[in-house]
């Protein structure tokens, strides 16, 4: 079976839910040969800067199946439809609920100029079948019955690397990673919980942002700006540097059907690399079994301050979660999953075809 995976270009998409699983069923020998690609080779009926133009021919490059990443214009629906004419299996992969956007998130407007959320809800109702990365977006995207969760994995390189609660830092980081824009709301359901960690705990601390600062000083009424580190040129060198630089990872997200679909990627990134986790009360989070769980400010302060002073405890929770991924959360547990579910998108094609006839 051939598999035609049509990328986006955000790094963090790109990475779990098309790079990695297509190089992991490449590597696993399942008879399923993927090929990734950023774009399809289309033919339009007039300019493409005409929103009134339209698809007239796609090659799907000899694939029996063509997965489109986070589809999201009326050129994609197009597409999918010419596919499906030609006999090609179309599975459409989505890992953000797109209609909850939150308003302050600084990609919102663009979202709604382009109607992105309608465009990509009517390419998941024609596909053959739908991938998601947690059961909300399989209830949000899947009411045709046609959808499967694949829960995110981590390659094992990235969780074999040297963990972080190998290292005696005289000063604790305790970190977080993402944009305050693409985050707006998040980092202050803490509160002052954690500042107040900070200065609780009886150790040398310090709070680092892997990624974008912005204003987080500001939200988060810090005396002082936190540290900041730059985004990585690669996933892996972020997911690299993760380890090298914090101690305790912290992921607060406010509760909102955005953030509520969300998969658990934060808290198992942390994981991965041996950083010891608190994480927000999601539904998700808490399927996901791992981090110390924080509801309200008195949470965090008590969580982050406990980890700074107990070295020991922090060491042995992150060493345990850490084998929790090695053992069910690597690329290898799941590649068998991205591989029978675009088995069963050709099956499902087929089958439409038959219907049809």
């Amino acid at each position: 079976m051939k598999v035609l995976l049509s990328s986006t270009r955000f790094a963090g998409g790109l990475y779990y839910r098309a790079a990695e699983p297509g190089r992991a069923v490449n590597e696993a020998g399942l008879g399923v040969e993927v090929t990734l690609t950023y774009g399809l080779a289309t033919t339009m009926d007039g300019p493409v800067s005409d929103e009134s133009s339209s698809v007239v021919s796609v090659d799907a490059q000899g694939a029996d199946a063509v997965v489109l990443q986070l589809p999201k214009t009326k050129a994609a629906l197009e597409m999918l439809r010419l596919l499906q004419a030609q006999g090609v299996a179309v599975i459409v992969e989505l890992d953000d609920l797109m209609s909850g956007l939150s308003y302050g998130h600084m990609s919102y407007s663009t979202l709604r100029h382009f109607n992105v959320a309608s465009w990509s809800a009517a390419c998941a109702r024609e596909a053959d079948l739908v991938t998601v990365s947690t059961p909300a977006l399989l209830a949000e995207y899947a009411k045709h019955g046609r959808g499967v969760v694949i829960p995110n994995a981590i390659p094992r390189r990235i969780a074999e690397l040297p963990p972080a609660y190998e290292r005696d830092p005289e000063t604790v980081t305790v970190g977080w990673t993402g944009s305050v824009g693409g985050h707006p709301y998040d980092l202050q359901t803490m509160e002052s919980g954690l500042q107040q960690g900070l200065d609780r705990g009886r150790r040398p601390s310090r709070f680092m942002i892997l990624g974008q600062a912005m204003d987080a000083q500001q939200r988060l009424h810090l005396p002082e700006p936190p540290l900041e580190v730059p985004w990585k040129n690669t996933v892996d060198e972020y997911l690299t540097a993760l380890g090298e630089l914090f101690d305790v990872g912290i992921a607060p997200l406010r509760l909102d059907r955005f953030n509520e679909a969300k998969s658990w990627l934060k808290p198992m990134e942390y994981a991965a690399r041996g950083v010891f986790a608190i994480r927000a009360n999601t539904a998700e989070y808490d399927r996901f079994g791992i981090g110390m769980r924080a509801k309200k400010p008195r949470d965090w302060a008590d969580h982050i301050a406990r980890a700074i002073d107990d070295p020991d405890r922090r060491r042995e929770i992150a060493a345990r979660n850490r084998e929790v991924v090695l053992a069910e959360h690597l690329d290898e547990h799941t590649t068998p999953l991205w591989a029978d579910a675009w088995h069963r998108a050709l099956d499902n094609r087929v089958r439409s075809q038959r219907i049809g006839a």
